[in-house]
């Protein structure tokens, strides 16, 4: 499993548009946007409105992004191009007479998910380090608050966070084996973020009872940072989970039934 990882690895890295837009754009795009509207607000107040500052605590809130309809879109490209690659490129015919299949699936999905955990760690530092200045430029106000119990705060939200795009890669990563086409799995991944979105607005609290991957993920933040109903967020892990793991059982169902050798 590690010569695979470490190949695909080499291959992501030789398409650098791809690692940076498809995994790094999304958390690089939300701190440059909170940058901007800090540093705004620090010119029209200057030091005043020295509020204390939760470090643990601001950088969970900041791992909101992955529930973001744009930001699954962009992640849903990144994740489709490095499941896509052999497609386009017809070499699985070289790939899959030497190695198990579930191999092969599988190190393309753990390639996505550390890349994907990589880039909440560059939202959640930059977010820390964001705050850190912040607080040095206003002086005595708005110090920077370290708790323990924040930091536990953190570590959840980041595996909520996690987990989601867990959801999202397996569902990227069959549409794709099942189309073998890229813009068939971006397209209806993009929809079922959008869609959760729109069915919140017009059916309002009734939506949240759909067994949806956006508000399973929503009812675990409500309970982590919020501290919402736990019987809510442990519904939500289960509903994650059970979408994660159905979705990548087909998935490597379905690779598995794939005439490939000729691709």
């Amino acid at each position: 499993m590690r010569p695979l990882l470490s190949a695909e690895m080499l291959k992501l890295s030789r398409q650098p548009a791809i690692l940076f837009w498809g995994f790094l754009s999304v958390p690089l795009v939300a701190l440059l946007f909170k940058l901007v509207v800090e540093g705004l607000l620090f010119v029209r107040l200057g030091r005043q409105g020295g509020d204390d500052v939760d470090i643990f605590l601001s950088a969970a809130k900041s791992l909101n992004l992955s529930g973001n309809s744009i930001g699954q879109l962009i992640y849903a490209i990144g994740i489709a191009s490095v499941f896509f690659l052999e497609y386009r490129h017809a070499t699985w015919r070289v790939l899959v007479p030497r190695q198990p299949r579930v191999q092969l699936f599988a190190a393309k999905g753990l390639l996505c998910l550390m890349w994907l955990a990589l880039g909440l760690l560059v939202a959640a530092i930059g977010d820390a380090a964001i705050n850190l200045g912040l607080s040095v430029l206003k002086g005595q106000g708005g110090g920077p608050v370290f708790s323990g119990a924040s930091f536990v705060i953190f570590v959840a939200a980041f595996g909520v966070a996690l987990l989601e795009l867990t959801v999202l890669t397996a569902f990227v990563a069959t549409l794709v084996v099942f189309f073998r086409s890229m813009i068939a799995a971006v397209i209806p991944a993009f929809l079922l973020a959008i869609g959760s979105t729109v069915l919140q607005l017009y059916l309002g609290a009734d939506a949240d009872r759909l067994p949806l991957p956006s508000y399973a993920a929503q009812w675990m933040r409500d309970w982590v940072i919020m501290g919402g109903s736990p019987l809510a967020g442990l519904t939500g892990l289960g509903v994650l989970a059970g979408w994660a793991i159905i979705l990548f059982a087909l998935g490597v169902y379905l690779f598995s039934r794939q005439q490939l050798a000729t691709e």
